[in-house]
């Protein structure tokens, strides 16, 4: 769990950033948009820094780079290597039955470290907050109910006229130097002491408007989120900036609604926004005076602003961020692309048959001619022709490798009865920070991990034919819910039968090299046997045995060529196969981890010790 917070952390932090630079862009982009479309805007990036923390199961965008698929498995068995170099996620595997594996390397400290780090940012964020909400009541306790009938009756009008069934609990402080409203539990609107006597009706009236708007809209209740999000990514600064212009798009929003339709009064209400001047914001609520001068400044640039963009564009915005930025996502690797289907060694070879006529073409050395003896000379007799030694055949090409191993000799045969079938990802190298194996059957697995993993679950399962067992960090899980495990069952007996399917088209390729061979033979041993008959006899011989060993060539080399076509053949449709189970492997390891991060959250998952 801690590890899998870490990740989420890191995550949120990452598309948290991205949202903060999009929304900040199209505010920048279209100035004329609304200021509560603005607040909803800052609004979603809190929203979504909370879901990445607490949504199990995040949307998974494959953009990364494909892995390289693993081939260390058939790196074991050389002979099983070419008829599976298509299939390389399924994999059958002859283990000795005292097979000794290396044990996993402890876990990393550093994961605990930063996680203690973590909790301590966010205990000593809740402790400033309880500090500040105390402040706040204290603040409460001290003031005095206003006994003021003539004011309590024009709240209660205009509260009634904002649609509130009933206005806030209005009180005097000495303390403050602005209208507050303290709450969200049973608000509570400050008006301040040394400022009420000298505050115009109208002014008065302006200040009580714009708090009852915050009540109206209920942003002491919204603002909990963006506050929510401040503490849990503490450590963030664009989370803290997009709490920050929320309240700022939130103050801008009341602004706009207490001017709206009294464009008369704007010059009245920035003057109030003056008079009020700068003063601290409310820890658990909503002030009239803004916190700082730039805040101030861009409350008065908002009211010179008398044009909006229209409701349909203000509604297209809000909703394109709602769809494409709230939801947790995950960037993960693209599904694998199976490798190029090698091409088979026989048909490497066909082209060179044709040229076996060549040899005939070579004949051996003629007979050296008798030079003419001279005159009174006897010629002597011609020596005898020598007959050529018959040339050993030509070996053929090898055929293409056999789909099963060979048969292991009398001292490995004892060590080679269990047989274990390994689909999925298997690394070899190390042992990954999260791991899960499915236990279909015995020695049967969907695994995403190491050996030592699957050792490993192996105890943890003691004999369940059916069990998803997984790995956080070094904590230890285990999953038997038969309606999962129905289900992933299925979806592993799928990736299988693609694997099965495969193997049978390596087996035919094997078979038609072994083919392709036996003609290469037969055409050798022909071609030599005709060369030794031509070295035997006269010229015209020679030429006719030329012309059937050609058409001989010829015929053998039509039947390659439609064996090669027939290779060919196979070898798109694995890899067709391939991709396909490719994608089936991706999808199904993508739904084994949405299961366990349910499991690890509802609690069904047995946590082993």
């Amino acid at each position: 769990m801690m590890t899998e917070l870490l990740v989420r952390l890191g995550w949120t932090s990452l598309q948290s950033a991205v949202l903060v630079a999009l929304v900040w862009a199209v505010c920048r982009w279209l100035p004329r948009l609304p200021a509560a479309t603005r607040c909803r805007l800052w609004w979603l990036v809190a929203l979504q820094a909370v879901l990445g923390l607490v949504w199990s199961s995040p949307l998974e965008l494959a953009v990364l780079p494909a892995p390289d698929i693993n081939t260390a498995v058939m790196a074991a068995q050389p002979m099983l290597q070419q008829a599976t170099a298509l299939a390389p996620m399924a994999v059958e595997t002859a283990l000795p039955s005292s097979f000794a594996l290396v044990p996993a390397a402890d876990a990393p400290a550093w994961p605990l470290l930063v996680f203690a780090l973590w909790a301590s940012g966010v205990l000593l964020m809740l402790v400033r907050s309880v500090h500040a909400y105390r402040q706040s009541r204290a603040l409460v306790r001290n003031a005095v109910p206003c006994t003021d009938d003539g004011l309590q009756q024009a709240l209660q009008l205009a509260a009634e006229a904002h649609g509130l069934t009933r206005a806030p609990q209005l009180k005097i402080s000495a303390q403050i130097r602005s209208p507050q409203l303290i709450g969200p539990w049973n608000p509570v609107l400050l008006l301040p002491a040394h400022e009420l006597p000298t505050m115009a009706a109208d002014d008065l009236d302006m200040a009580l408007t714009h708090e009852l708007v915050h009540l109206q809209r209920r942003d002491l209740w919204w603002g909990l989120l963006p506050a929510l999000a401040q503490h849990l990514l503490f450590f963030h600064p664009l989370v803290h900036l997009a709490a920050r212009e929320y309240s700022l798009a939130r103050e801008e929003a009341c602004d706009s609604a207490v001017v709206a339709g009294h464009g008369h009064c704007r010059h009245d209400y920035g003057r109030l926004l003056v008079q009020l001047g700068v003063a601290p914001r409310p820890a658990v609520g909503v002030a009239s005076a803004s916190p700082n001068f730039r805040s101030l400044k861009r409350r008065l640039q908002t009211l010179q602003q008398t044009g909006t963009l229209p409701r349909v564009v203000s509604v297209g915005v809000t909703a394109l961020f709602v769809l494409v930025g709230v939801a947790p996502l995950r960037l993960v690797a693209a599904v694998p692309l199976p490798p190029p289907a090698p091409p088979a060694p026989p048909a490497l070879a066909a082209p060179a048959v044709p040229a076996a006529p060549a040899a005939p073409a070579a004949p051996a050395a003629p007979a050296v001619r008798a030079m003419p003896a001279p005159s009174g000379v006897p010629a002597p007799a011609p020596a005898p022709k020598p007959v050529a030694a018959p040339r050993p055949p030509v070996a053929p090409a090898a055929p293409a490798a056999p789909l099963a191993p060979p048969a292991p000799d009398a001292e490995t045969r004892s060590v080679t009865r269990t047989h274990m079938v390994t689909t999925g990802r298997l690394d070899l190298s190390h042992q990954p920070p999260q791991a899960f194996v499915l236990l279909d059957r015995e020695n049967s697995f969907f695994v995403d991990g190491s050996m030592a993993d699957i050792e490993q679950a192996k105890r943890d399962a003691s004999g369940s034919n059916r069990v998803l067992w997984a790995r956080r960090g070094n904590q230890r899980y285990l999953i038997n819910d038969p309606a999962l495990m129905k289900s992933l069952t299925l979806a592993q007996q799928e990736v299988a039968k693609l694997g099965h399917e495969q193997g049978l088209l390596g087996t035919r390729q094997g078979e038609l090299g072994k083919r392709m061979g036996e003609i290469s033979l037969q055409a050798s041993r022909q071609a030599m046997a005709s060369l030794d008959a031509a070295e035997m006899a006269n010229q015209a011989a020679r030429h006719a045995s030329a012309q059937v060993e050609a058409e001989m060539a010829t015929v053998g080399a039509k039947q390659q060529q439609a064996l090669a076509r027939q290779q060919q053949g196979l070898a798109r449709e694995q890899q067709a196969l391939a991709q396909q189970q490719s994608q089936v492997s991706a999808k199904m390891a993508r739904d084994i981890r949405s299961a366990i991060d349910q499991a690890l959250a509802n609690g069904t998952a047995q946590s082993l010790r």
